[in-house]
């Protein structure tokens, strides 16, 4: 009986612990968070070493469905399949760099050997950088890697060295008001991303719309299907109606251009949730993966 209580007591100090490990927010890695610039705008998350297993990993991932993924690799020679725990896009209206935690080379911490054609090598205060063309990846320590332009990623290193440099602290902190899903995205000030869209043409309406809009929060869960929500932030209410009305007409867009056959699409459609409250605009998804190949396949085809 003693035995009993004792192993009793034991399972409820260990059971608090082994909760403690399962994240219940999103977050930066550690190793990546020092080293983003300071006037970064957006941030975004991909967390692959929580979606391995999963059928999203499967198609999406090693099934390479996602062009991205074989851009990514073919500039930075970096196999999104291999031991690669999470990815980090930081973006001002300037500058776009990928940060990579992950494992590189054949063991931890070494070098990485990639053999792609063209690929060449130079040294920055000690860093190396793997690089083609203007592209390159920055390898910083043992398990952390950026990619992106040449003089952007000599950025990095230079900004390590000054006081005054200090990483999106409001960003960061917004992050971590997320829950701990797959994907990610953050903004302050997202309408700054659009402000060299022509305001002129078909495409003026959704340029204005786009440069007024403020702070910005979505995550996603995409273990088997896909499960998002997003909150856009705009001065008005009448802005976040319109962008209602104009989400609204596109998903109508997409109905008159999905066939008939395509029953379990339509049905897609319409479990897309979009609502203005007061300035605020709330996108909520819940589909399958098949919204994904339609998106890319509308993508895809030419304009009539």
């Amino acid at each position: 009986m003693r035995a009993s209580l004792l192993l009793a007591a034991a399972a409820l100090l260990v059971l608090p612990g082994c909760q403690r490990l399962l994240p219940t927010r999103a977050r930066v890695d550690a190793a990546i968070a020092p080293l983003i610039p300071g006037d970064s705008v957006v941030l975004a998350g991909l967390r692959l070493d929580r979606l391995k297993g999963t059928p999203f990993y499967q198609k999406y991932v090693i099934g390479r469905r996602i062009p991205e993924l074989d851009n990514f690799k073919e500039k930075t020679g970096i196999d999104a399949t291999k031991d690669i725990w999470e990815l980090v896009y930081a973006a001002s209206p300037s500058r776009t760099l990928l940060f990579i935690r992950g494992k590189f080379g054949g063991e931890f911490g070494l070098e990485p050997n990639f053999a792609l054609p063209g690929l060449q090598r130079m040294s920055h205060k000690g860093y190396y950088i793997l690089y083609k063309g203007e592209d390159g990846v920055l390898f910083l320590n043992s398990g952390v890697a950026v990619a992106g332009k040449i003089t952007d990623l000599q950025a990095v290193v230079d900004n390590r060295d000054k006081n005054a440099e200090t990483p999106p602290v409001e960003l960061l902190n917004l992050v971590k008001t997320l829950p701990a899903d797959h994907a990610w995205l953050v903004s302050l000030q997202a309408g700054v991303m659009a402000q060299k869209l022509p305001d002129e043409g078909n495409a003026g309406n959704f340029a204005r719309l786009a440069k007024s809009l403020g702070r910005v929060t979505l995550h996603a869960d995409l273990a088997s299907a896909i499960s998002m929500e997003a909150e856009g932030e705009y001065p008005n209410h009448e802005l976040a109606r319109q962008v209602q009305d104009t989400i609204r007409a596109g998903i109508g867009i997409l109905r008159l251009r999905t066939p008939d056959s395509e029953a379990a699409m339509l049905k897609v459609y319409d479990g897309i949730r979009v609502e203005a409250r007061e300035n605020l605009i709330q996108v909520k998804i819940d589909a399958p993966f098949d919204f994904i190949d339609a998106l890319m396949k509308l993508q895809r085809a030419p304009a009539r």
